[in-house]
């Protein structure tokens, strides 16, 4: 497939869906939407009835999103902030930072039990993203009690697709990809250089704290006789970046942050799968073998591994083929191993999980899954999900889920940063929850409108009132944390040269003592609009992004005291032209009038930044 790509773009390839468990064989841009982390066997988007977004290839050209980060700003349900670029949180629906489990090409970007931090991690290679919100438990076990976000890479279409991108401003990218694809075979590699120039985190107009990520990535499959099929994954990145320091004595706001040129640190995420596929000649039965592990490591923290071995059986009770069926059984055998070179113990799990997903009638669908986790260190744990979709006759679509998950304490908790099992006595949190929704489509407006309201308990929280620099006393609350709220997302194309869309979030979230919960926004609202005029090659967007009632610590006071942060508006603009068929001139503008705002206490954010790109494809 040639396509001229935008700034954010090295690739926008036709090609198989990549995905977690299954295989598939034809273009994502030509069948209905397949949400490949969506079960233990991927899920078609018409009848999976849990909360879900997907950001596209096509959206992340159209806005100009530089980074991952950029991406899930606003989306429904989803809180990202966080003290620097190089070091930020995302959370779902309320829940903390390790209750989102983050994946890339379906491998867990996050090794150990730790979460994810996002440091620039670039689009120029993103295909699509997945966004699940709600208890997922039953395919990826305790890591993913708020939600999962499945990060997909450039696809591999037919015959040989290169090209790439580079980028200049207040920094600068670079990227290149190379995908080929026949009858048998796929492969993709791309790569990948930022160089964020940055800004003073202190607010103090001190060294700008700068990060650089450097990337490649690969995947593939081939098949190797009618009935077997070999696929692998790998991802490689490394990471630099400069920070400030603080100072816990301090006696205001502005000498919390302390501008500190000697300050930085480097990391580097390993990550790699590989699986071997046999189908019976009929196709109603298939068998995985998948071999994954993950390896994280940073100059700042202790490194950290993780290992899973996974068996995964497909039946298509229906008799179709198990691509094709509308009645599929999945079963799921997992052994998962973590270990932490700071800490006192590595953990070992064995897991097995059952789900069922089909169309009860030619309107109902139902997705229901139970999965047991026989856990070395913690109590045994079973988790389990429903979900349902249902089309009324006027083409709306009902959809409702509801789930059950547990996170174990992390290394870091259980040991409270120190060399023993300090907070030996921690019990897992458990979290349940459920959504219900109306999916709407406007044909006056070529649209869809979607309206969820969602409700989610977590019981024995665990939370610490240790002052810096610990050991930290880690416990579990007593009582329930409660989280609810609503997301609504809209999207139309009114007229041809124009594409509207929005989304909110409202979130009512509190710990056990009624106390609101820090770092997610009660109110969080995405406006944006791309415009081709007609006639015209020239594509212009801009969006908006509204943050209201976000609250924080203020380390700086003894106690930690909450406080309210400033609400703020953020608008980021974004352009492209075609110069030849192949090439294409991009241009972008974030916080384009320049708001002073603070997304975490005592931290200040970028300003006004420009950026101006080439990209092609042949």
């Amino acid at each position: 497939m040639n396509k001229v790509i935008t700034l954010t773009a090295l690739a926008v390839a036709a090609g198989v869906s990549t995905n977690l468990y299954a295989q598939s064989s034809e273009s994502t841009t030509e069948l209905d939407p397949i949400i490949v982390s969506g079960g233990i066997s991927p899920v078609s988007a018409d009848e999976f009835g849990r909360s879900n977004t997907i950001i596209t290839r096509e959206q992340i050209e159209d806005r100009g999103y530089a980074t991952v980060q950029d991406a899930l700003e606003a989306q429904p349900g989803v809180s990202i902030n966080g003290d620097a670029p190089s070091n930020r949180q995302v959370r779902i629906r309320g829940g903390e930072g390790n209750h989102t489990l983050v994946l890339i090409n379906g491998v867990r970007a996050a090794a150990g039990d730790s979460e994810y931090y996002f440091r620039g991690l670039d689009t120029g290679y993103i295909e699509r993203i997945e966004v699940l919100r709600g208890p997922q438990a039953v395919p990826f076990g305790t890591d993913a009690s708020s939600g999962v976000i499945n990060i997909i890479t450039t696809e591999a279409g037919e015959g040989l697709v290169y090209g790439g991108s580079v980028e200049f401003g207040d920094g600068d990218r670079e990227n290149a990809y190379l995908t080929y694809g026949d009858e048998h075979s796929e492969f993709s590699l791309s790569v990948s250089n930022l160089k964020d120039d940055g800004f003073d985190y202190s607010g103090s107009g001190g060294e700008k704290d700068t990060t650089r990520w450097q990337s490649v990535t690969t995947k593939g499959q081939t098949q190797i006789s009618d009935q077997v099929t070999a696929g692998f994954s790998f991802r490689f990145a490394d990471a630099h970046y400069r920070f400030d320091d603080n100072d816990f004595a301090a006696e205001t706001e502005a000498g919390y942050v302390v501008d500190d040129a000697s300050k930085s640190t480097a990391a580097k995420e390993r990550a790699g799968s590989a699986h071997l596929e046999y189908r019976n000649l009929d196709e109603t039965l298939a068998h995985r073998l998948r071999v994954d592990r993950t390896t994280n490591q940073n100059d700042t923290v202790s490194d950290s591994v993780t290992k899973i071995v996974s068996y995964r059986l497909q039946y298509a009770a229906d008799q179709r083929s198990v691509d094709s069926t509308e009645q599929r059984v999945s079963l799921l055998v997992e052994r998962k191993e973590d270990a932490d070179s700071g800490e006192v113990q590595d953990r070992e799990s064995d897991s097995i999980g059952l789900e069922y997903n089909g169309w009860l009638s030619e309107a109902l669908s139902v997705q229901a899954g139970v999965r047991y986790d026989d856990n070395e260190v913690f109590s045994d744990a079973t988790s389990w999900n429903i979900a349902s979709s249902y089309f009324l006759d006027n083409s709306w679509r009902l959809h409702a889920s509801a789930g059950a998950a547990v996170v174990n304490p992390t290394f870091f908790e259980f040991t409270g940063g120190g060399d023993t099992a300090l907070n030996a006595d921690l019990q897992p949190e458990e979290n349940q929850g459920f959504d219900v929704g109306l999916e709407m489509p406007v044909a006056a407006i070529n649209g869809v409108i979607d309206v969820t309201y969602f409700q989610e308990r977590l019981t024995d929280e665990i939370f610490s009132d240790t002052p810096f620099p610990g050991p930290y006393d880690y416990e579990n609350r007593a009582g329930d944390s409660d989280r609810r709220g609503i997301e609504l997302s809209a999207s139309a194309s009114p007229t041809a040269s124009l594409k509207l869309r929005g989304s909110y979030t409202y979130l009512d979230a509190e710990d056990s003592d009624g106390d609101t919960v820090i770092r997610r926004p009660r109110n969080e609202l995405g406006l944006g609009a791309t415009w081709q005029p007609q006639g015209s090659s020239t594509q212009l967007s801009a969006d908006l992004r509204h943050v209201r009632g976000l609250y924080d610590d203020q380390f700086w006071v003894d106690g930690k005291t909450g406080a309210r942060l400033p609400d703020f508006t953020v608008m980021n603009f974004a352009a492209t032209q075609p110069i030849t068929s192949n090439v294409e001139l991009t241009a972008r503008m974030t916080n384009a009038f320049d708001e002073e705002y603070s997304e975490v206490w005592g931290y200040a954010t970028r300003g006004r930044a420009g950026f101006v790109g080439l990209s092609a494809s042949w």
